[in-house]
């Protein structure tokens, strides 16, 4: 598992790697994760060094179809989930009318991808292993939204998800800035304004924030803000793969950094004294070479 990690950077491989790997899937085999979570996405050593492995597959379904409605049967899922694959549990009368339509639709990788970033938001906020968890175990009582993604209640987890993916402030102030500092929360917050803050895709609040007049904000009932974004899935998922290469060669480049930083630390504790005597010794030989030419001088 993921858990597995022992830094930050280990787990930006490993996602990376899963990502290409899900994108696989979905170009030569046409098939969707539809379980995409913090426990899907694997971590594994090498002789090479880190590496990331996508795993279970058992909600898997081909694109253009819908998910296996077993999935209902495991709520705790529902923290990973899309907002679209919750709406598929609601009543109808609780969607907006676009929602509705776009909820019945079949899925896609959109729903894998925003499933990315609600682990990543997990895993910054709650910490990437469980060394981590125990040692600041008070560090999640500041962060009740993501707790209420994980409700029993689809229309509560719902509309939380709905309500902090809506605009880049909410977004930001209220799930980004809780997360720990750092890449993951970089990573997060550059997903999420590729995911969600595209004008095109019709969220039900625009770029600058107000209410969409074609697609009234009623908070009364679900909406989603990525309605009509599939029209976009050539342009998007390449964009989102980039977005996880780049992340992933910062990841080496930090974790060959602290491997150097280690082993030179080794060497400098192994062997100060030498260095000393090695600028010592062009010194020690300037003045002898100045004092037999001095003396030679005074013979003459």
């Amino acid at each position: 598992m993921i858990s597995a990690a022992d830094n930050l950077s280990q787990v930006i491989i490993a996602i990376a790697d899963a990502m290409v790997a899900l994108n696989a899937a979905f170009v030569k085999c046409k098939i969707l994760h539809g379980n995409l979570s913090d426990q899907a996405i694997q971590f594994q050593k090498t002789a090479d060094g880190v590496r990331g492995v996508l795993a279970e597959f058992d909600y898997a379904f081909y694109s253009g179809a819908s998910p296996d409605a077993t999935r209902a049967e495991a709520p705790e899922l529902m923290l990973f989930w899309s907002i679209r694959s919750l709406e598929r549990l609601a009543e109808p009368e609780e969607l907006m009318a676009p929602s509705r339509e776009y909820a019945q639709g079949p899925g896609t990788i959109f729903d894998d991808m925003e499933s990315v970033l609600y682990t990543i938001c997990v895993l910054g906020t709650f910490g990437i292993n469980q060394a981590e968890r125990d040692a600041y175990p008070n560090r999640p009582a500041g962060r009740p939204h993501i707790k209420l993604w994980n409700s029993s209640d689809v229309v509560t987890a719902t509309k939380q998800k709905c309500l902090y993916m809506d605009t880049a402030e909410r977004f930001y102030f209220e799930i980004a800035e809780k997360m720990a500092p750092g890449q993951l929360h970089n990573l997060a917050v550059e997903m999420h304004e590729l995911l969600f803050l595209d004008p095109r895709c019709s969220g039900s609040l625009d770029k600058h924030g107000r209410c969409n007049p074609c697609n009234p904000r009623d908070p009364l009932v679900l909406h989603d803000p990525l309605v009509w974004r599939d029209g976009y899935v050539a342009e998007k998922v390449p964009a989102f793969l980039a977005l996880m290469e780049r992340h992933k060669r910062e990841a080496l480049v930090a974790l060959s950094t602290t491997e150097t930083t280690t082993a030179v630390g080794v060497k400098r504790s192994t062997g100060p004294s030498k260095k000393r005597k090695l600028k010592a010794a062009p010194e020690t030989l300037t003045m002898k070479t100045r004092s037999m030419t001095g003396r030679a001088q005074s013979k003459n």
